[in-house]
């Protein structure tokens, strides 16, 4: 076994690895992107395209012609991504049952967290937010990995980077240490090594993710790092010397198919089915109902949320109904807690208090619990 892999499966025992998921890796069948089947269907290069003024393909971001067009590409790149895609769905299931603790999505779809659900494998989510609260942190484990989307979520259309502009936003907000939980940056500063698979490294404002990072980690110096060889060698030396990755002479389809035989020998492969044993989702709902009662609302938000999630794509649209709710508590209690509230905002604060009390139990019939 190579030293890298007995390096990484260390970190990873201990619970001091994370695993960096890029586009790179979600391919169709033909062994092409899948972002490039997405850019057909939605005719992004099309000058008369009535959503996108202009497409940057080298970067991959947009110029909208109006700002209310971005939730309505937004809305149909969610839609393509729900599509099944064999060869990627296949990979995903194959890494979900790696038992890393922690997750860092650079992409802003659900795939990864559909392949978890498929296999009925617990996991949590969150993703950042540029401006908006974060989610309390529960600690990942081996068992209960955390799943981060760093670039945002298609769910949120105003959590993505979708232009340049939104890039240079999503820069400074990370920087300043914004939407993002102490407790999470901590959990990131306490990694021994970061692997990377399927980042596009010859992209200009990936040294600048980079750094974002290692801003985050704040020790990159003590961090051993791995990465799938796929840019020229030019490249990598610029990231060896920078950024001290060291670059594996593998794709990351190989790296993750070569990590999943040792484990598969070493018997440190996650069953499928845990899931349904670990959670009593019922249960949940049941306490999530105590916390509203409580008035505890956004922890028990966030507890509901995190039984639609795992239940992707089945629970799509509850999960849209409790994001939207979550988004007028927020806006209303915020005035409430400032005295700037009329009696109308108490009202409609009080009846998305009683619409989120009154979504549990379409959850349980829809769950069958």
């Amino acid at each position: 076994m190579e030293v890298f892999f007995e390096d990484i499966l260390d970190s990873i025992s201990r619970e001091k690895c994370a695993l960096f998921v890029g586009p790179g890796v979600m391919k169709n069948a033909q062994g092409e992107a899948i972002t490039t089947d997405m850019w057909k269907e939605l005719d992004v290069e099309n000058s008369e395209n009535a959503m996108i003024k202009n497409f940057f393909k080298n970067d991959g971001f947009f110029l909208f012609r109006e700002d209310n067009q971005r939730r309505r590409f937004s809305r149909r790149v969610r839609s393509f991504f729900e599509n099944d895609f064999e060869q990627t769905d296949q990979f995903f299931q194959k890494l979900s049952s790696l038992p890393f603790p922690l997750i860092i999505n650079m992409s802003p779809n659900a795939i990864l967290n559909r392949a978890f659900s498929a296999k009925g494998l617990p996991f949590q989510y969150d993703f950042y937010f540029m401006g908006q609260p974060f989610k309390p942190f529960i600690k990942p484990s081996l068992s209960n990995p955390l799943i981060y989307g760093l670039m945002g979520s298609l769910e949120e259309s105003e959590s993505l980077v979708l232009t340049h502009k939104d890039l240079f936003n999503y820069l400074e907000s990370i920087f300043l240490g914004k939407s993002m939980s102490e407790d999470l940056r901590k959990y990131i500063q306490d990694m021994e090594t970061f692997v990377f698979i399927g980042l596009p490294y010859e992209k200009w404002y990936m040294q600048l993710l980079l750094r974002v990072l290692y801003h985050i980690s704040a020790k990159p110096n003590k961090i051993l790092q791995y990465a799938s060889s796929e840019s020229s060698l030019s490249q990598d030396q610029l990231y060896r010397n920078e950024f001290l990755i060291d670059f594996l002479p593998k794709s990351g389809e190989d790296f993750i198919h070569d990590l999943h035989k040792i484990c598969e020998e070493k018997q440190l492969l996650k069953e499928e089915g845990d899931g349904s044993a670990v959670r009593d989702f019922s249960q949940d709902l049941k306490q999530a109902q105590g916390l509203l009662a409580k008035n505890k609302i956004q922890k028990g938000i966030d507890l509901i949320k995190s039984v639609l999630e795992f239940h992707l794509p089945l629970t799509q649209d509850l999960l849209n109904d409790l994001i939207k709710i979550q988004q007028s508590f927020v806006e209303l209690n915020k005035k409430e807690v400032t005295g700037m509230a009329t009696e109308t905002d108490k009202a409609n604060l009080n009846q998305s208090i009683f619409n989120c009390i009154t979504l549990i139990p379409q959850i349980s019939s829809t769950l069958g619990l």
